[in-house]
């Protein structure tokens, strides 16, 4: 079937958006290939709670990742935690866990991981609201501060790129 391959490679993801697509440090957003509006247009908004305002080494924070918009019909995200100074910047920092088939976990060529959405995942937890819920270790060495780098679609589901709203947010991190 063609179908699948076909989608992705017009720019729709409901299975994942390809590792990289965060915003954070030089990357692209989802509205590389999702058009719609400005970065961040009112009213949506995408929200990262459960971090910490420092991190403990070692320790296991639960990570909400919420994206509102009123028009959205299905949705998707990318989040990354990375090193943000110092000789590890920009590596990855500490291990993002999916907890549910809502959520997968990428890896790419430089070792970085992404948590992002899967098909099921695309789907609203309620009218206009898309929430995905993992959880992220803490590196067991403090290698200075993180920061979670995150993008999200508030798409219109109507099979097209155009349309779709784009949303990001970072979150920094010192260590304990």
């Amino acid at each position: 079937m063609l179908v699948a391959p076909l989608l992705s490679a017009l720019g729709f993801y409901a299975e994942g958006p390809p590792p990289g697509h965060t915003g954070g440090f030089g990357e692209p957003t989802c509205a590389q290939c999702h058009f719609g509006a400005e970065l961040n247009t009112p009213p949506g908004k995408l929200e990262l709670s459960g971090l910490p305002d420092a991190y403990a080494p070692g320790e296991t924070y639960r990570l909400t990742v919420e994206l509102r918009h009123p028009e959205a019909r299905r949705a998707g995200f990318q989040i990354a935690v990375r090193y943000l100074e110092g000789a590890q910047q920009g590596s990855q920092a500490g291990k993002l866990v999916s907890l549910d088939s809502r959520v997968q976990v990428v890896v790419d060529s430089n070792g970085v991981a992404y948590a992002e959405h899967t098909q099921s995942g695309s789907y609203l937890a309620e009218a206009g609201v898309a929430r995905w819920v993992l959880t992220w270790r803490a590196p067991e060495e403090p290698g200075g501060p993180v920061v979670f780098h995150a993008a999200a679609n508030a798409a219109n589901d109507d099979a097209s790129e155009f349309g779709d709203l784009i949303y990001t947010a970072a979150v920094s991190i010192p260590p304990k």
